[in-house]
């Protein structure tokens, strides 16, 4: 297709544009907007309870059966185990990413059935769930009454019925949980002397409530075969109880004189909580919290916005006095970052539109990349629809640096035409010919070439790749489209707009700018003089750039992602073991009183009795504390709070306290920082690795990287042993099961069966009151039957003492093991955190005590040693490419090593300035190889040509050097300012903006003024290199 195919069919050209924009904006429509790609594991969840008993023999009769059938599943990286002493077993497996989580959560479902037959009957009759855990925390919402009898128990219950199941319904909600929920049960508070006086054990109690307390068919009147009969008609009767008289009513024993032994005699019952093993509330006051998971995939804002309107249609039947609220929203948060980034977009569009002004230096000029870019970026959200993609930090970002080289295509193009109209003295139509016949070749180049440093890159595995992914082909896409738009829309707009200069002067200011740029024009030609007399001079400077890269990638500290101020962090109580939580409510207020006084915070919310570290547990407590929107706070950001709050809680003498923020990455990991697992592995016992744990904290607390240390290995708890004597049992004719169910009736709470209420289905626990299970003492009166219907104080039994066992195991692959989590202090990086940790492990440790890493630690450690890979991907296709375009495998390597000066600029830049090398460092550095080899493409191709008619080697590359300074000059400048916005970025998601602006702003403006020299000093050294080698 010939250059002028285009010129001379404008409105074809248009009906191409127009295309493009109109499939840009019905994919921008359509995209789903998240914070982040799909870039968490999927993590499959199982959890079973064994009520009564203590964490080892929960770790010993269900999670070791449990373990063993799933270890090895397809697709898993590790799996973490915890077994609770309150008969608790919860399990998380972690796949890697490619793994379809469907299939994951069948393939786990069908591998626990194998284990079924070796668990305790009462772990499958209590059922074990498995459900694929939902990633991100969309939002919470708190159900309030300031009316007295609307106590915790009724609103956790009225969410339970009238709230969760519509908000279940909403498509794209993946799950709803009622955190702290006081579930409906009928408690049966059991009196044991009584029972005893009457010669009853806890047994006949739930015989009786098994036996009346049931659903049952009792057959159909006139069933066929049957003549005569017209009508048939089932029989019912009172099926499962539903009331608390019905239960009291319940006949225990009829004794042989006619009088009748109900249960209301020896016990009292009331419908009240399942548990009380949590409490939940807001800012002080008795709440209901729901979380709201999201599924993933779905689009964050349209799933909170049908919940929203959801809320809306209950509250209208809400009783009066009762109301919510939604403390905690992550589109919030999304919005705001979205939205800065967008404001970002702009910011550099107006820059980048006033550098092209100055540069052009004509209206008519200017308006051809004003149209051109809007086209290449509007177009690009058509292609990332087909790609799956969604309107997220990352491919937003990808499209604020495509900026700066989209422009580029119409400058070049602009430019031009307009010196080929002055110079020749041609139409605008004749001079778009011309011009058009020499770029054409020059600008698929370059875009061949930017696509060559981008792809490649898409094709790393894992979460680095998939984040990769998100800004390669955005930016290889809207780069292609530029292309397009370049050989089509640009040429008709130069033949429609461009005029030729008439005779009159320009303005003065122009003519400043034209007068700067031919002084630095003339300064850069005696530079390049200057390098070549000095090569030595020259080459030990590059010897130093490449030393001082080297140099610099060890300095900089190396992190994965950045943390961000995501407006919210949490913070965790921990009371002596054992403690009640009475003990730990009276710290949780004392705590929630100093926060809520913080001026910079909005909501706390109060899960007293539970951990994200260890689970439920009645000495901890977890606060959430959610701070004002940005704009309202007096403090400069979430650490500064934070650290008002770990200095005055610190000072409680009863309870240790963890501050952590949010995970980087929602999904990834319990919070941001690292966590590290230590494994008691070969002959490791559980007491040598509590010590391995407690001297590890010892050694990295004395280490200035660390900040919030915490480790999940509890500290062990106090313990009642009961030594049975078998031998007497067996004599007596004492079963051992019903001494263990005795006791544990008694002083644990044993689930008998169910009854309906509401429409729903709720439990029936027996247990002993209060003031009988209070004290070691109250044994005495616990009572079993022996042979001949003696009754047998279990005391007689067996002895007593007391002693001490673990409150909590945890297991990771397998072994028993401990998390240690934390977050690197300030000025130092997660990647130095991590490594400073392991050489504590391998300095004081024998190797039985292993080391692994999970959550977003993994990720990192598995993926951090990328960015070589990355960079050494994007040079070779760079060289390929190049190669094939000169014919010629040594004119590329004048390209190639030209940029490592521009490497130096961004590493520095990022040292000065105090930040980490991390993903958006990565990014920004590839983006630098493409925008820095274009420039030099632009050199090169100019000075070859030169060569080729002739011309000797040194003025062929200064008559390149002088001809393209002012284009390069004005692209990198266009591109430099278009990262000013992202260098000074503030608020939230800040971070990220500024990891990726600020390497590549200094890159490219080391790039410019240094690198710019290296380019033709390389040229003529390698065509020097190629004579000596003909001459040879």
């Amino acid at each position: 297709m010939k250059a002028d195919f285009f010129i001379d069919r404008p409105v074809f050209s248009t009906v191409l544009s127009i295309i493009i924009v109109i499939v840009g904006f019905i994919g921008l429509a359509l995209l789903p907007v998240d914070q982040y790609p799909q870039i968490v594991p999927p993590v499959v969840r199982i959890s079973a309870s064994y009520p009564g008993a203590d964490a080892q023999t929960v770790t010993q009769a269900v999670a070791t059966p449990i373990e063993q059938e799933l270890n090895g599943t397809p697709g898993m990286i590790y799996m973490e185990s915890s077994s609770s002493n309150s008969g608790g077993f919860s399990a998380t497996v972690t796949f890697d990413i490619s793994t379809d989580p469907d299939l994951a959560a069948v393939d786990i479902q069908n591998r626990l059935k194998k284990a079924e037959a070796r668990l305790p009957a009462e772990v499958v009759q209590n059922g074990i769930s498995v459900e694929k855990q939902a990633a991100s925390k969309l939002m919470t919402i708190t159900l309030l009454s300031s009316d007295p009898k609307f106590d915790e128990i009724y609103l956790s219950n009225y969410a339970t019925l009238n709230v969760l199941d519509m908000l279940r319904r909403v498509p794209g909600v993946g799950s709803v949980s009622n955190v702290g929920s006081r579930y409906y049960a009928m408690q049966i508070w059991v009196m044991p002397d009584k029972l005893a006086d009457l010669g009853l054990t806890v047994k006949d109690l739930q015989t009786a409530l098994k036996d009346q307390n049931r659903e049952s068919a009792a057959g159909v009147l006139g069933q066929a075969p049957m003549n005569g009969i017209d009508v048939t008609i089932p029989i019912t009767a009172q099926g499962r109880l539903s009331s608390v008289s019905e239960f009291e009513d319940i006949v225990v024993r009829a004794n042989p004189d006619g009088s009748i032994i109900r249960l209301k005699d020896v016990a009292r019952i009331s419908l009240e909580a399942s548990s009380y093993s949590t409490e939940s509330g807001i800012n002080g006051g008795n709440a209901a919290v729901l979380n709201i998971n999201m599924l993933p995939g779905a689009n964050a804002m349209e799933v909170a916005g049908s919940v929203k309107k959801v809320m809306e249609e209950i509250r209208a039947n809400f009783p009066e006095g009762i109301s919510y609220e939604i403390p905690f929203d992550m589109t919030t948060y999304i919005s705001e970052s979205i939205h800065h980034v967008y404001q970002t977009l702009f910011e550099a569009l107006l820059l980048v539109i006033l550098v092209v002004f100055l540069s052009l230096q004509s209206w008519r000029a200017t308006i051809i990349p004003i149209v051109a870019v809007p086209i290449s970026l509007i177009g690009t959200f058509g292609v990332m629809l087909v790609f799956g993609f969604s309107l997220n930090m990352l491919t937003l970002l990808g499209l604020i640096l495509a900026i700066g080289i989209v422009v580029d295509d119409a400058i070049v193009v602009v430019e031009n035409v307009d010196r080929i109209m002055n110079e020749e003295h041609l139409s605008p139509y004749e001079a778009t010919k011309k011009a058009m016949s020499n770029l054409s070749g020059a600008l698929i180049a370059m875009s061949l070439v930017l696509c060559a440093v981008f792809v490649p890159v898409s094709f790393l595995s894992g979460i680095t790749g998939q984040l990769y992914r998100q800004f390669t082909i955005t930016i290889a896409v809207s780069v292609v489209i530029s292309t397009v738009v370049a050989l089509t829309l640009s040429p008709v707009m130069c033949a429609l707009f461009l005029r030729p200069e008439g005779e009159g002067k320009k303005n003065r200011f122009f003519r400043r700018i034209n007068l700067s740029l031919a002084t630095g024009n003339k300064f850069y030609g005696r530079m390049i003089q200057g390098a070549l007399k000095h090569s030595r001079r020259m080459f030990a400077a590059f010897g130093i750039v490449l030393i001082g890269i080297w140099l610099m990638n060890r300095l900089v500290p190396q992190s994965f992602m950045p943390q961000e101020d995501q407006g919210y962090f949490t913070v965790e109580l921990e009371l002596p073991e054992g403690a009640t939580i009475e003990r730990t409510r009276e710290v949780t207020d004392r705590a929630m009183k100093f926060l809520m006084a913080d001026p910079d915070v909005e909501y706390v919310l109060n899960v007293t009795g539970s951990s994200p570290r260890v689970g439920t547990n009645q000495a901890r407590s977890q606060l959430t504390v959610i701070l004002k929107p940005w704009g309202d706070r007096d403090s400069e950001g979430l650490s500064s709070v934070m650290q008002r709050v770990r200095t005055e809680l610190s000072r409680y003498p009863e309870s240790k306290v963890y501050l952590s923020t949010p995970a980087v990455i929602p999904g990834l990991g319990n919070s941001g920082g690292f966590e590290m697992v230590l494994e008691a592995r070969g002959n490791t016992t559980y007491q040598d690795l509590q010590h391995a744990v407690d001297t590890l904290m010892y050694y990295a607390s004395q280490r200035p990287e660390f900040t919030g240390l915490a480790s999940s290995m509890q500290g062990d708890i106090p313990q009642l042993y009961f030594d049975v004597d078998r031998d007497k049992a067996q004599l007596l004719g004492v079963s051992m099961s019903d001494i263990f169910s005795t006791m544990k009736a008694f002083t644990g709470s044993i689930y008998v069966n169910d009854f309906n209420m509401f429409n729903r289905i709720y439990r029936v626990y027996i247990q002993a009151e209060a003031p009988y299970r209070a004290q070691r003492d109250n044994l005495n009166l616990f009572f079993v039957r022996g042979a001949g219907g003696v009754m047998i104080p279990i005391t007689a039994l067996g002895t007593t003492h007391y002693t001490t066992g673990a409150g909590n195991i945890k297991r990771f692959n397998m072994f028993n093991s401990a998390t240690i989590s934390g977050e690197a202090a300030h000025g130092y990086s997660s990647g130095q955190a991590m490594s400073v940790l392991e050489s504590i492990v391998r300095k004081h440790f024998p190797a039985s005590v292993g080391v692994e890493w999970s959550g977003l630690s993994y990720q990192e450690k598995h993926v951090g040693e990328q960015t070589g890979l990355v960079l050494a991907l994007a040079f070779l296709f760079v060289f390929l490419f190049l190669a094939a375009q000169y014919e010629s495998w040594s004119v590329p390597v004048a390209v190639i090593l030209s940029l490592p000066v521009a490497g130096i600029g961004a590493y520095l830049g990022i040292w000065i300035c105090g930040l980490e090398n991390n993903i958006y460092f990565q990014i920004g550095l590839v983006m630098l190889v493409g925008l820095v080899a274009k420039n030099a493409i632009l050199i090169v191709e100019f000075a070859k040509e030169e060569v080729e008619k002739g011309r000797d080697v040194v003025s062929a590359a200064l008559t390149a050097a002088h001809l393209r300074f002012r284009p390069i000059v004005m692209t990198s400048l266009a591109f430099i300012l278009g990262m000013l916005p992202l260098v000074f970025a503030s608020g939230p998601g800040s971070a990220s903006r500024q990891g990726i602006g600020t390497g590549v702003f200094f890159g490219m403006l080391v790039a410019i003024t240094v690198g710019i020299v290296f380019v033709p000093f390389f040229f003529v050294w390698i065509y020097r290199i190629k004579a000596k080698l003909k001459k040879r």
